[in-house]
């Protein structure tokens, strides 16, 4: 189960990285992605290493992309509630 928790957490950062890769933008919301891609990152690196559980390095990291796309989308006028949603219930699983 932690390697398929790893694996998620991996490919949604991933997926976050290229998102703002992809954007070309240097914007406050993207520092905020990439903070918590990192943050996610490491969380992850570090449940596999010390097998200790950091759960509130996840939970910043998962809260900060969360802000940084909020952010994107309200800058953009693109603002999607339904977007943000899902994203906040597929977050709130990847916690748990």
């Amino acid at each position: 189960m932690k390697i398929c928790g790893a694996v998620l957490a991996i490919f949604y950062v991933g997926l976050m990285v290229f998102a703002v890769y992809k954007e070309k933008l240097k914007s406050i919301s993207s520092a905020f992605i990439l903070i918590g891609c990192l943050l996610v990152f490491l969380y992850t690196f570090l449940n596999m290493v010390w097998c200790k559980n950091f759960i509130m390095i996840m939970i910043i990291g998962m809260l900060s992309i969360s802000v940084g796309t909020f952010i994107n989308g309200f800058k953009g006028k693109n603002l999607h509630i339904h977007h943000h949603v899902i994203r906040i219930i597929v977050e709130i699983v990847s916690v748990c």
